[in-house]
């Protein structure tokens, strides 16, 4: 179940990155903001196959029962054959290698968050051209915590000329008014949520850059002079911070960045409108595809046999102990019109008998009916309906039912139904 939704999972994250490169192009040919798409890709990525996860954590595989049979006066059952059981090693090597993982990252998260507390109280408070900041020997220019978001510069911003310093405060307070800081941690929570997922830290350094060239574009359009904030990021570069800055998004960044944010600022050629149809039906056609995709389309191979069925949205797994019905479980009673017509009958259907034994109402389906006063007898009567609960390794789990109701004017003996389906 585990490999299951972990494949499940790359597939879906994977056309949702698809689908946000689509839309970033599209909006940074418009001049639109971009760190939205890609942050709608890393909340998609993890929400999405959540969602599909939940409703059928704790089904099974679809159980066939033999017959339930519904005579006049008497009522026959027979019980089917019991399914294989155990949850499989892999799954439990996945899930330990993942709970590892999230917790590694999880405590340098928080290694992080201590660090940069610490430092902040050695940092004393400046007001720098009328702007409160924390000046620091080499850390920033940055941005630093949730809620206070405070400016952090280093001391040697001081000796830039005052255009230059203005362009640094503003690219930070355009980062604050934006609450950036918000967005790099949940970007971080997502790849400590799903560490296996390649898709998820993608998008997450994808979210870090469009942050910054959103921010650059807001910083250039209130002072547009390209080339003057193209040497002071150079320069900025050239005295980068080794401190961890996971947690702030800043003036400074890595070399491959940084070209990209420079090359963002020249003058960009408006895409033709076929360019923009092909971005846009790109976007709309991956995130369509990973509609289409079910959980169980990316199960590994599953054995075969006639216990092995599954139910579209329902992942596979074995079953120690089966659903049975009752033995004192009331029958359907039979349709007076049909009796006295002399029409016999058969209902096949299929609901989830929940962990108390009982049928959920909700999920009765009819496969196969006969005549639609079979198939109400049927409804009313699964209500009244009780059954063993399916376990799992000793736990009571839901499981899919299919159960067939023979409605017949004569009583069968055992050894009429021994060979019936």
């Amino acid at each position: 179940m585990i490999l299951s939704f972990m494949t499940y999972a790359l597939i879906i994250s994977a056309l949702v990155v698809v689908a946000a490169e689509a839309l970033n192009t599209g909006a940074a040919a418009r001049g639109w903001p971009r760190r939205f798409a890609w942050l709608a890709a890393i909340i998609a990525s993890v929400i999405w196959p959540i969602t599909t996860l939940l409703p059928s954590a704790a089904s099974t595989t679809t159980a066939t029962l033999l017959p339930f049979r519904v005579t006049v006066p008497a009522l026959q059952v027979a019980a089917g054959r019991n399914a294989l059981a155990s949850v499989t090693l892999v799954d439990e090597a996945l899930v330990i290698g993942w709970v590892l993982a999230s917790g590694l990252l999880f405590a340098r998260l928080l290694a992080d968050i201590m660090i940069v507390r610490r430092a902040r109280l050695g940092w004393p408070v400046h007001q720098i051209d009328g702007k409160h900041a924390r000046l620091t020997t080499d850390v920033g220019p940055a941005v630093v915590g949730l809620r206070s978001m405070e400016l952090v510069l280093p001391q040697w911003i001081l000796s830039l000329d005052e255009p230059l310093r203005t362009l640094v405060l503003r690219h930070e307070e355009e980062h604050r008014a934006a609450r950036d800081p918000h967005l790099l941690i949940v970007a971080r929570l997502a790849t400590i949520l799903m560490p296996w997922n390649p898709a998820v830290w993608y998008a997450a350094r994808r979210l870090r850059l469009a942050i910054e060239l959103d921010c650059d574009a807001r910083v250039l359009r209130a002072h547009p002079s390209t080339q003057r904030y193209g040497m002071l990021l150079l320069t900025i570069a050239q005295r980068r911070t080794t401190v961890p800055t996971a947690l702030s998004p800043m003036l400074s960044e890595s070399t491959t960045q940084l070209e990209r944010r420079i090359l963002a600022m020249q003058p960009a050629h408006r895409l033709t409108r076929p360019t923009m149809v092909v971005a846009a039906l790109t976007a709309v056609g991956a995130l369509a595809l990973a509609c289409s995709v079910h959980p169980e389309a990316s199960t590994s191979p599953r054995p075969s046999g006639p216990n092995k069925v599954t139910t579209p949205g329902y992942f596979e797994f074995q079953v120690e102990k089966r659903a049975m019905p009752l033995a004192d479980n009331p029958a359907p009673r039979y349709p007076d019109k049909l009796r006295a017509a002399k029409m016999e009958g058969q209902v096949v259907a299929e609901f989830v008998v929940d962990t108390t034994g009982r049928v959920e109402p909700a999920s009765f389906m009819v496969l196969k009916s006969s005549d639609p006063l079979f198939t109400e007898a049927v409804r009313t009567t699964l209500t009244a309906m009780k059954f063993t609960p399916a376990e799992v390794g000793g736990r009571k789990v839901k499981e899919l039912i299919e159960m067939p109701f023979i409605f017949s004017l004569h009583v069968m003996s055992p050894k009429d139904t021994a060979g019936k389906p």
